[in-house]
Parts: structure tokens; C-alpha cells; sequence
């Protein structure tokens, strides 16, 4: 059996039968028996909605109720039902939290960061609430980060035609699958539209800190890979680069070259993907979808240059990113960068 309900709203249609009972003079318990509500709730109601009627100009005008007024009323309280804002004078807190977000940092990021700093903030959640309701000036959601739909994981991995051209990813020790210790990289490639497709630009992500190194080539070729990567040795010390970890793709078919110097001498490892299998080299692909905001999809990378490059690079390693605690890969790129100089060069006593 169906419970039946105990408790009902004073709608819009119960307040035009109010409001023709009352003014026709009947009593509030004749009304609430009328309408099913007690008569406390009927006095609630009418209270609300009174007002002096423009009749005859009398000594002493009638006292009428109006259903619009009671609906006006009604709605008016509606609005400050909910959780109470946080903010309250707190103009400076919103407007440090609209600069940093018009600068390109997510509301989680902006969160994270106070919370590191020990000043006052709301949760995540809040933030983005603050921000539908426009507490936040000169931000909406149309300033946010665009949200990638989450891919459904492949339950199996694609077979692949040919064997990799070196290692296989299978072959990669636990260590740098669980980012355990620094030197390791993911390498990848930027391409622009259609018509430039030969030109590319190569993203090294080094798996630890997630510290990004952004190089301009001119072809997408192996050999230009493998110069990329002989500039980008050169200028970190000697241990910074221990692997690579790369897809299929033509631009990484040199792996002797990319292994090894100039002089034939091993170098750092390189490991193959298996093919169609992004989600092997997630990182590479987070860092490539942050920098689609400096090179845009669809766009000829003709203009590029390797100082546009370097500021993307730079812009992306000083970004907080909350799988680093809110640090960025600068800072922790650095630390890492320190102890490796003081071991293989240990300060003289």
C-alpha cells in the first residue's frame, strides 16, 4: 500500500483558492478544511500576502490578500535556502582567485596552492560551485579548463604487426613503470595541421617530476629526432637521461642513433610502445594536451620557432599540477638536478 504523503507546498494554484476564500470572508479554519493544510499554515500564509485594497474611499480601507504577493514572498525566501557563502568580505581572496585562474590555472591548482601556503581557502568543489553562481568576478566556466572525457581502458593490447625496432615496453624495469627514480623520459611529437604535417615539434617528459623539455624540428624524421635529442643531452649534466619511452611512430625508427653518441657509445635505453596504446605513455600525452594551448590543433607550426617552444616549456614546468602535490615541475626538476650534480661531483673538503 502506498504511504501517503503528510506533508504539501502552498503552490501557485492553492494561493488563487486562498485568495478567493479569504477575500470572500470565510475564517482561516474554513480554509485549511477547504484545503487540506492546518490553519497555522493558512495564517503563515495570508499574513505574507496582505494588503490595503484601493476601494471606496472609506475612514478605513479593506484588508485583502493577494496571491501574487504571497508568491512573491515565497520566492524571495526560496533564494537564501542552501549552505551560506564562505566568502563574506573576502574580496581579496576572490580576486587572487580570478587572476590565477584568467592566467590559466585550474580551480583545483588555485586550491592546492593556498592550502600549501596556509591561507584561507574553500574546497575544490565549493570553488567550482562559487563560480556557476558568478561569486567570482570576470570568471565563468567558460574561462576553465576544457575537462577531456575519460577514455575507457582497453582490456586488451593491440597486436602488433612487426616486432619494435628495439626494446619492448614489456622489457622496461619495474622501477621506471613505477616512476621510482629520475632520468627517465617519455618522448613524443606535436604536429600541426594537414599541409605540416612534416613539421613537428618534439616534447621530452621526464616521468618523476613530469618536467617537460619542448624542442622545434624541421622534418618529422628520424635523423632530426636524433639531433633533437643530441641538443637536448647537451644541456643537462651527465645521468639526466637514462631511458626514453617512445611510440611506433617513423620520426623514432633510429634507435642505434638514439641509444648511442656520436662515437658509438651507449648512452640511455630506448623502449617501444605497443601500438595504439597511448595510455602507455600517459604522461607524454597530459603534457602534449597542455601544450595544444600554445601550438592549437588545426594550426601550421610553419611559424614555430624554438623560442616559442622554450616559452611553452617554461609556462607548462612553472604550472602546479596536483598529481605533484601543487609543486611544479620546475621545482622538483631542480631538487632532482642538485643531488645528481652532488654525486657525480662531490664538493672538495
Amino acid at each position: 500500500m502506498e504511504r501517503e504523503k503528510k506533508y504539501k507546498r502552498i503552490t501557485w494554484t492553492y494561493r488563487l483558492k486562498i485568495e478567493a476564500l479569504y477575500n470572500a470572508g470565510h475564517s482561516y479554519r474554513f480554509i485549511s478544511h477547504e484545503l487540506g493544510f492546518s490553519p497555522s499554515a493558512i495564517h503563515y500564509e495570508v499574513k505574507h500576502g496582505l494588503y490595503e485594497h484601493m476601494g471606496a474611499e472609506t475612514a478605513k480601507r479593506p484588508v485583502r490578500y493577494s496571491a501574487q504577493l504571497g508568491q512573491d514572498y515565497a520566492d524571495n525566501q526560496a533564494t537564501v535556502k542552501g549552505v551560506p557563502i564562505k566568502l563574506g568580505h573576502r574580496y581579496d581572496y576572490a580576486a587572487e582567485v580570478a587572476n590565477a585562474i584568467l592566467s590559466g590555472m585550474s580551480p583545483d591548482v588555485v586550491v592546492g596552492r593556498m592550502r600549501r601556503e596556509g591561507k584561507w581557502t574553500v574546497s575544490t568543489a565549493t570553488l567550482y560551485r562559487y563560480i556557476d553562481q558568478g561569486y567570482i568576478p570576470g570568471v565563468t566556466n567558460k574561462n576553465l579548463q576544457e575537462k577531456p572525457k575519460r577514455k575507457r581502458k582497453k582490456d586488451h593490447v593491440q597486436p602488433a604487426a612487426r616486432p619494435p625496432r628495439g626494446k619492448s615496453i614489456e622489457d622496461r624495469p619495474r622501477e621506471i613503470q613505477n616512476r621510482d627514480t629520475f632520468g627517465h623520459w617519455e618522448l613524443d611529437s606535436v604536429i600541426g595541421k594537414s599541409a605540416g604535417r612534416s613539421e613537428s615539434i618534439l616534447t621530452f617528459i621526464e616521468r618523476l617530476t613530469r618536467y617537460t623539455v619542448c624542442v622545434r624540428v624541421r622534418s618529422k624524421e628520424a635523423a632530426s629526432t636524433v639531433k633533437a635529442l643530441d641538443s637536448a643531452l647537451s644541456k643537462f649534466p651527465r645521468g639526466t637521461f637514462k631511458s626514453l619511452t617512445v611510440d611506433n611512430g617513423c620520426e623514432f625508427s633510429d634507435c642505434y642513433g638514439m641509444e648511442h653518441d656520436r662515437h658509438g657509445n651507449k648512452r640511455l635505453d630506448v623502449y617501444y610502445c605497443h601500438p595504439y596504446t597511448s595510455c602507455e605513455r600517459g604522461s607524454g600525452e597530459n603534457v602534449n594536451r597542455l601544450y595544444r594551448r600554445y601550438f592549437p590543433k588545426g594550426k601550421s607550426l610553419r611559424r614555430a620557432t624554438q623560442r616559442d617552444c622554450t616559452r611553452a616549456a617554461a609556462a607548462i614546468n612553472a604550472m602546479p599540477r596536483r598529481i605533484l602535490n601543487y609543486a611544479t615541475a620546475a621545482e622538483l626538476f631542480a631538487l632532482h638536478l642538485a643531488t645528481l650534480q652532488n654525486s657525480v661531483c662531490p664538493p672538495q673538503k
